[in-house]
């Protein structure tokens, strides 16, 4: 048979709430107790095992106080919230908080009906409200935080104010002489001191002497107490026997100059001297577990300068890295041959005709010697417009040269081989220099873009801890475990956050409620990653875009093609800004299809990196033009920034585009010629504003060749009504359809986007 295996952090976790329950039983403020009340209701509130804490409430109210009136108070405190708890256990329904207060009130019945004369009353019940109030933040820090034990303001009074009842609780206890709170409280100061923390040393100690200053109703304690913290923390050392030491000659001095007890001197220090036995003996581990806890906010500052110390250590690798690319592009461009003159073109070409066809001429000593000069000029004279033609013949050759040269087909033939020679090799060093040029082109660009992340990683990360501490706590009260939080300003001072919570709760939707109203903007959820450690995730969130676009796509091929030769892309580009794009490749079918769906997978593959514009269409540009095939492809580009509500459009070959804004048209016109058709482009341009409810029309030539002329089809559009950008598109396809006779002559391709606020 076997035998179930005893938890001992659940037996050590009730045996502490039981300890704290007969400790509020035992703290009484001007004859009045009800701690021990309030901190059953928030027990039940926090989720509590209800049985336990029942049992706890009945047993250290009696303990404390034997009696019948006790008795009969503390069944109607226990019974009211039973009652309440498994009323919300049955319906399945979580306590409200205003539930919790309203009922801890009528649990006071009884001790109203035995008190109804008292004029204390009325404190005693402000005095458990607040303390009812001060526990179920103390029970929701400790049992449902776990391991994250980041205190906010509010939260860390309501635990000095715990600490001060627990010295009001604990100074009454008197066990022959051996004053308990003396050994509790020098115990904590050892513990604190030891691991460097003087300003949470000096407020625990006030709040604890505050409360047994209360009990006594003597301002000593805070007086003898606050001294012993102090010198404690002006002492502190790394050695246990040292620390110990100077605490206790420094309570002797205190006894001896101050309180002159003599006599029982003895029993003052014999909590103090337990409580250094204790903390000598306890593992070094320990405390430093202690520790980590309680640095973990100094802790986070460090990991953050560390942060923005490794930004500016990467800005400066980028910088250097950026000058590598930089030097490259210097070299590539270096290595670029340059073409021939004219003049150097046709020495050569007289050298090579001298060498070749007047070699074994037997006229050649009687040209060279009497006709040198007037020949050169003729075989200069020919070649030239051999070079201006491209290829001569007979006519061509000047009379004086054809009535005296015997090869003159000969000459014609190398001249024209020469030629059609050096134009095969221009050809071939053009695709070479411009293999040289873009390759120094896209070195030139990642350089600048190396600058550029440089620049934005470079500026420091501002941090926001307080609002961190406020957004934990809000998630913690709706039972959504919350181990840490990082708010960060940067590029464009957008608002980011991450935050790590518990796997299973990643998704909730209290999430993004509990950021937007902390942080006053709204914000989204963006990814979600898993942490190797534990079974957390790290959600980032930023803020949650003002303005969002819409997309409306039609298109049709051209009739007899089973492949539209038109490609569209509509991406997200990083930040808050989309690619729209159109590219119609030259004819119509598979053809037509690969080649602008090449062009089109370039544009956005540079344009995911972050080159800029000019760059990106020199280079697809001279990546589509290289082979010297007729890879002809019009682009039509629009780069909407819904942040900055700008669109920028570029234009290669492509017709015009359209905006509709409500019932006015702005045109947006077209032209250069072709991508790939030059090894250089000229795009034509165009920056606008765009505001909610615009719609931006784009469209292949098939659609504006099949309206009659341009105001037709501006015409058609402004009389269009609908809102939606798909009913758009297919409305103005079918349009261009019917007017060709339900035939497409080309393939048919419109995009519409369309703006709007996000509520």
């Amino acid at each position: 048979m076997k035998t179930k295996k005893i938890n001992f952090n659940y037996i050590l976790k009730y045996f502490a709430l039981f300890f704290l329950f007969l400790v509020l039983s035992n703290a009484k403020i001007n004859n009045l107790s009800p701690f021990i009340y309030a901190l059953f209701f928030a027990c039940l509130y926090v989720g509590v095992d209800e049985k336990l804490s029942a049992l706890f409430t009945l047993s250290s109210a009696v303990i404390i106080d034997f009696s019948l009136q006790t008795f009969f108070i503390a069944i109607t405190v226990v019974a009211t919230g039973l009652i309440i708890f498994y009323f919300h256990k049955i319906i399945k329904k979580k306590i409200k908080l205003i539930t919790i207060f309203i009922f801890y009130l009528i649990s006071l019945a009884t001790y109203i009906y035995y008190n109804f004369f008292n004029f204390y009353i009325i404190y005693y019940i402000l005095l458990g409200l607040i303390s009812l109030y001060v526990f179920i933040v103390v029970c929701q820090v400790t049992i449902l935080r776990k391991n994250c034990f980041k205190l906010t303001l509010d939260e860390s009074i309501c635990f000095l104010f715990l600490i001060a009842l627990l010295g009001v609780g604990l100074a009454p206890i008197n066990i022959y002489n051996f004053l308990f709170y003396r050994f509790i409280l020098m115990l904590a100061i050892f513990i604190l001191i030891s691991i460097n923390n003087s300003t949470l040393t000096y407020s625990v100690t006030l709040s604890f002497a505050f409360g047994v200053s209360i009990s006594s109703m003597s301002l000593l304690p805070i007086a003898e107490f606050s001294l012993i913290a102090l010198v404690a923390g002006v002492f502190s050392m790394p050695h246990k026997f040292k620390i110990s030491f100077i605490v206790i000659l420094t309570d002797i001095l205190i006894q001896y100059l101050f309180f002159a007890k003599n006599i029982i001197l003895f029993y003052d220090l014999l909590p103090i001297i337990f409580a250094a036995i204790i903390f000598i003996i306890l593992p070094n581990k320990l405390l430093n577990n202690l520790s980590d806890i309680i640095y973990v906010k100094n802790n986070e500052i460090s990991s953050r300068n560390l942060i923005n110390a490794t930004r500016r250590s990467i800005k400066k690798r980028l910088s250097e890295l950026s000058n590598v690319f930089l030097d490259m592009k210097q070299l590539h461009l270096n290595m670029v041959k340059k073409d021939l003159t004219k003049d150097e073109l046709i020495a050569m070409f007289s050298r090579e005709i001298l060498n070749n066809c007047c070699k074994d001429c037997l006229d050649k000593n009687k040209c060279t010697r009497s006709l040198g000069l007037d020949n050169k000029s003729n075989l200069e004279l020919l070649i030239d417009i051999a070079l201006t033609k491209g290829k001569v013949t007979l006519l061509d050759i000047p009379s004086s040269l054809i009535n005296r040269c015997g090869k003159v087909n000969n000459l014609v033939s190398l001249v024209n081989r020469l030629v059609d020679e050096y134009r095969q090799y221009k050809n071939m060093v053009a695709d070479v220099n411009n293999v040289k040029i873009l390759l120094a082109d896209q070195m030139g660009a990642v350089s600048n873009m190396l600058l550029n992340i440089g620049d934005e990683i470079n500026k420091n990360v501002s941090f926001d801890m307080a609002r961190e501490n406020k957004i934990i706590s809000c998630l913690l009260s709706l039972n959504v475990e919350c181990r840490e939080v990082l708010l960060y300003n940067e590029k464009n001072n957008d608002l980011n956050a991450v935050i790590i919570v518990k796997a299973d709760e990643s998704f909730h939707p209290i999430i993004e409620k509990v950021l937007s109203e902390v942080l006053k903007a709204p914000m989204r959820i963006t990814s979600v990653t898993p942490i190797q450690e534990g079974n957390y995730n790290s959600i980032t969130l930023h803020k949650r875009n003002k303005f969002d676009c819409v997309f409306g796509l039609a298109s049709c091929n051209k009739a007899g093609n089973e492949i539209c030769g038109d490609c569209h892309s509509i991406i997200r580009l990083n930040g808050n800004r989309f690619l729209l794009a159109l590219c119609d490749g030259m004819g119509a079918g598979s053809s037509a299809h690969n080649m602008s769906a090449l062009t089109l997978g370039l544009i956005e593959n540079f344009y995911k990196v972050g080159f800029e514009n000019e760059i990106i269409l020199e280079s697809v540009n001279k990546l589509l033009s290289v082979n010297n095939q007729e890879n002809y492809s019009t682009l039509d580009v629009c780069v909407v920034d819904l942040d900055k509500e700008i669109a920028d459009f570029i234009k290669v070959g492509s017709p015009f585009g359209l905006i509709k804004r409500d019932a006015n048209i702005d045109l947006i016109e077209g032209g250069a010629l072709p991508i790939g058709a030059l090894d250089s482009i000229t795009p034509v341009t165009h920056k606008t504003t765009i505001s909610t409810k615009d719609m931006i029309i784009m469209f292949t030539d098939g659609i504006s060749d099949a309206f009659e002329t341009q105001e037709n089809l501006i015409e058609y559009i402004s009389k269009l009504v609908s809102t939606n950008p798909q009913t758009i598109a297919e409305s103005i396809l079918n349009e261009a359809l019917r007017l060709n006779n339900m035939s497409a002559k080309d393939d048919m391709t419109v995009l519409v986007a369309r703006t709007y606020l996000k509520n």
